[in-house]
């Protein structure tokens, strides 16, 4: 990984960068729906509660912030078990996307798994069919599919 990008575990003082993360990868799937700003804010903050409670409920411990330098400009939750870790989520501002950050960054959580034995797995949605290429490119496989999501594994 570039000696710029560094990660840290998440904390209180971060809950306003996690949001306006958020709204910033999210928002544009609502572009063409019409509701006023102040009702988007509002969606966005549930969807945004409704996330963030059911990752600390399933995978807790994971969440940490991705840093160039000391400016925030992501997070990746991940999750290590002993029995494998879980790629939960990777998000960046759409600024540093397609820069090689997050390639890098899931490249190390592949090597962390493998190193401890055991498989990394991750969730796609089908309609990200543009995810679901990235992360057969880093080598996730497809183990499992259903209506809405594809689980991918990278073995040890």
């Amino acid at each position: 990984m570039t000696p710029s990008i560094a990660t840290r575990a998440a904390t209180p003082d971060d809950d306003a960068f996690l949001f306006d993360l958020f709204h910033a990868v999210r928002a544009p799937e609502f572009a063409l729906t019409p509701l006023a700003p102040e009702l988007l804010d509002m969606l966005l903050r549930m969807q945004f509660a409704g996330q963030r409670q059911t990752y600390n409920a399933q995978y807790p411990g994971g969440d940490h912030i991705i840093l160039m330098q000391t400016r925030p400009i992501g997070r990746i939750w991940l999750h290590r078990a002993a029995s494998a870790h879980h790629l939960v989520d990777i998000a960046l501002l759409p600024e540093f996307q397609n820069r090689g950050i997050g390639a890098a960054l899931i490249g190390d959580a592949i090597a962390a798994a493998r190193a401890a034995g055991v498989r990394l797995c991750c969730s796609v949605a089908l309609t990200n069919p543009g995810s679901l290429r990235f992360h057969q490119r880093m080598g996730f496989r497809v183990v499992s599919q259903d209506e809405v999501f594809c689980q991918l594994a990278v073995e040890p």
